[in-house]
Formats: structure tokens, C-alpha cells, sequence
């Protein structure tokens, strides 16, 4: 996927019930959240922890565009929870 440029809102609406990951993101403030960034990757709830794992030097914002799902990689301290 060639990164492409969205709002928030926008990658909501395009990716529902999915995992965003995003690149040079401009955050709100000290918050946790993205107001916009490049979407490099569109990821299901069940491929999320392999992808992350397969990226973690990359330094991607990874969030969900829905609430009620948490995911976190067994046996370390690395926990992402979408409220």
C-alpha cells in the first residue's frame, strides 16, 4: 500500500472495525490522538500482532478506528488498548 494521507475522521470512515497504521502523524497536542498522518497499512484485529512485531523499528502510530477491542503481544509490557 502506497502511504496516503488522511484525517482521523476520514480513515474511520474508509477502514471501520480496523487497525490504521499511520507514519508521520500530527497528534492533538499531549493526547492520544491522531488528528492526521500517512496511512501506510490497513490491518485486520487478527494479523495486528504480527504486523506490529514484523515493524517495530519503523516507529508507526498503530490505532483502531473503533472502540472495544484491546490487543496486546504475550510477554512483554507492550499493550494497545482502543477506548
Amino acid at each position: 500500500m502506497t502511504a496516503i494521507r488522511m484525517t482521523w475522521s476520514e480513515m474511520v470512515e474508509k477502514y471501520p472495525d480496523k487497525w490504521v497504521v499511520v507514519d508521520n502523524p500530527i497528534m492533538d497536542g499531549d493526547s492520544p490522538d491522531i488528528i492526521e498522518g500517512d496511512v501506510v497499512a490497513v490491518v485486520d484485529d487478527d494479523k495486528i500482532d504480527n504486523y506490529e512485531i514484523d515493524n517495530l523499528d519503523k516507529g508507526y502510530i498503530y490505532r483502531r478506528t473503533t472502540e472495544g477491542f484491546c490487543n496486546g503481544i504475550t510477554g512483554s509490557s507492550i499493550t494497545i488498548c482502543v477506548s
